[in-house]
């Protein structure tokens, strides 16, 4: 709806600077003509035109050209007459898709004509006053000094062609055959839905994948602003492709997706949707139909495997311990299945909801303990990478804590020394140099023992202040035996562990209960 306001006196001088202006010449109101346009139609404007003109200093016959013939013509009398009566005016404002634009009622014509005599001087601007005549098949291009006319031809001048070039509103690569601009991701090849905004006359077409385009941005309005043809749909088609890269087969449902529908690229065109969110709506729109297929189908970062599963897990580059995890969830899943990365994690973080009891058995064969993980990752949730990772070292700890003999009836030093063997085994040197000293006594063998393991693993000139000469010397003499208790194959542990204690004198230190390896 056109809003109106009162002029203000800059206003009004504005127009009858404008007015001056233009009684010179009316060339500032005509497009420059390239290629073959016949001008026929462009004199006839020009004879109207210059029939206002030669009337500027006559006030009643410019009111009465006002009123009638060409539309420009009439709006370019009208402003002539109020460069001659200046008055208090209003000023109307309607919108464009560009913005408000607001001029003076002088004549009796459209509101397009006025605007475009008024500020003849922005060739946008001008451009609004030969909108009808690009509807019924004359092509125009305003730039930014010059509106152009090429007549029935779509192709842009060379000059208006660079200056788009220069403001699109991505950073895209030109491919060497010039007929296409792609963003850097599809321009290495990357299969990423895109959008795609041609540009007939141009010869060319400009493609933006989903990561590149933005909420605030908006293609088709950038190319075809500046711009006025019998078919704009046409002159600048849209389209939008979910661009997988398919090795499913003929069967498979990437083989024929729909094209972008027509509500969709209606909504871009009136500028009711970004460049994202047209890309959104379109996967919205194509998502139901994918997944409906029924078949296995598995993609990873926009190449599809269709149910091959030994390759799709293989694009995922996993470790030893996610591999396992996803071949022990993956074949149990029907359906469509796709990760936007070819990211193991990425595949486990969406598996991870519905699967992640399956997830951590594959890598914890005790059942509540594997439960117990589930409910510790639940409560501090973290990337399920490193969820299947602390899964794995405490299956792996708990390998190789039940390879290791049992007893019963430990002597009190025989207790610390299997602890610390026992913690190094689990988490090497800075474990077992954290267990000793967290738990060194204030006197007793152990203060010997422990200075002999502190020396063993190569911890022991940190902490020598803690310990007295008799105690580092008795350390030292067991150093030995300590290494071969941290080294030794748990077949070997038992033996180990006796030679420790009967060298540090514990000689009755306890009972075998059991020996996996003994």
């Amino acid at each position: 709806m056109a809003r109106i306001r009162k002029g203000s006196g800059l206003r009004e001088q504005d127009l009858v600077s404008r007015a001056k202006a233009l009684s010179a010449s009316v060339d500032p109101l005509l497009p420059r003509l390239s290629g073959d346009v016949s001008t026929d139609r462009f004199e006839r404007r020009r004879l109207d035109l210059e029939e206002v003109r030669a009337s500027r200093d006559d006030a009643d016959r410019l009111e009465r050209l006002s009123r009638h013939g060409d539309p420009l013509a009439r709006a370019y009398a009208g402003l002539l007459k109020f460069a001659l009566e200046p008055k208090p005016l209003a000023v109307v404002s309607f919108e464009l898709p560009g913005g408000p634009v607001s001029y003076a009622p002088l004549a009796r014509t459209d509101r397009e004509a006025e605007v475009a005599v008024q500020q003849s001087d922005d060739p946008s601007r001008l451009l609004l006053g030969y909108i009808d005549w690009a509807r019924r098949g004359f092509h125009f291009f305003a730039g930014r000094r010059t509106l152009w006319c090429t007549g029935r031809s779509d192709q842009p001048p060379e000059e208006f062609r660079e200056e788009k070039l220069a403001e699109l509103p991505y950073r895209l690569v030109e491919n060497p055959g010039h007929e296409r601009f792609n963003c850097p991701h599809l321009a290495q090849g990357e299969p990423r839905p895109f959008l795609e905004v041609g540009w007939v006359g141009a010869g060319t077409a400009f493609r933006i994948c989903r990561r590149c385009a933005k909420d605030d941005r908006h293609l088709l309005s950038n190319l075809s602003d500046g711009t006025a043809s019998p078919d704009p749909s046409r002159e600048f088609p849209v389209s939008a492709e979910l661009n997988v890269r398919c090795t499913g087969g003929p069967e498979c449902v990437h083989a024929a997706l729909p094209p972008l529908g027509r509500a969709l690229v209606r909504g871009y065109e009136y500028g009711r949707l970004s460049d994202s969110r047209l890309l959104d709506d379109y996967l919205a729109e194509i998502r139901p139909r994918v997944e409906r297929s029924g078949r296995t189908t598995l993609v990873a970062g926009g190449v599809c495997y269709g149910d091959r599963l030994g390759a799709f897990v293989d694009a995922l580059r996993p470790s030893a311990v996610e591999r396992r995890a996803l071949e022990t969830v993956l074949p149990h899943r029907s359906g469509y299945f796709e990760v936007d990365e070819p990211s193991a994690s990425r595949a486990l973080e969406r598996l991870w909801p519905d699967h992640a009891e399956e997830i951590v058995r594959s890598i914890v064969s005790d059942p509540d303990e594997a439960r117990r993980l589930v409910d510790d990752a639940r409560g501090a949730p973290g990337r399920v990478a490193e969820i299947l990772k602390r899964a794995q070292r405490k299956s792996e700890e708990r390998e190789v804590l039940e390879a290791l003999p049992r007893y019963s009836r430990l002597a009190r030093e025989a207790t610390w020394v299997d602890r610390i063997a026992r913690e190094y085994r689990t988490h090497r040197e800075a474990g077992a140099e954290r267990a000793i000293l967290q738990s060194l006594p204030r006197e007793g063998k152990e203060r010997g023992l422990a200075y002999g393991f502190l020396f063993a693993v190569g911890r022991a000139n940190a902490h020598a202040w803690q310990f007295s000469p008799t105690e580092k010397e008795f350390g030292q003499a067991l150093a030995g035996r300590a290494r071969e208790l941290l080294t030794a194959p748990a077949a070997g542990y038992h033996h180990a562990l006796d030679r420790l204690l009967q060298a540090a004198g514990v000689a009755d230190w306890g009972e075998l209960e059991s020996a996996h390896s003994s």
